[in-house]
């Protein structure tokens, strides 16, 4: 196995090596064994998913967190269709539903 076939793989099956396919277990660890590339490359997935994986149980994105991205990309203010009442005249060169 290359180091290029083995990032091929670390990119398909994550950094967990006992959920890649049987058939490529052997010459991965034997890869990982000689190549310090590609331990450094299983080293770094490893430590990226579990980065994403690590979450504060009680983290949610801000509800305004969209309206800020669309602010800040386009810069322009917008306006939730949640913070709107239903009473509330529409966004101009807007149509409310019926």
């Amino acid at each position: 196995m290359t180091e290029d076939q083995f990032r091929e793989l670390l990119d398909r099956h994550g950094g967990d090596l006992e959920r890649w396919p049987r058939a490529t277990l052997r010459e991965a660890r034997r890869l990982l064994a000689q190549s310090v590339a590609a331990q450094a490359m299983l080293d770094e997935l490893v430590a990226v998913e579990l980065a994403l994986t690590e979450t504060d149980g009680d983290a949610a994105p801000p509800a305004d967190l969209a309206d800020r991205i669309f602010e800040r990309a386009f810069g322009t203010r917008t306006v939730s269709s949640d913070a709107l009442a239903p009473d509330a005249a529409p966004v101009p060169g807007t149509s409310r539903p019926v």
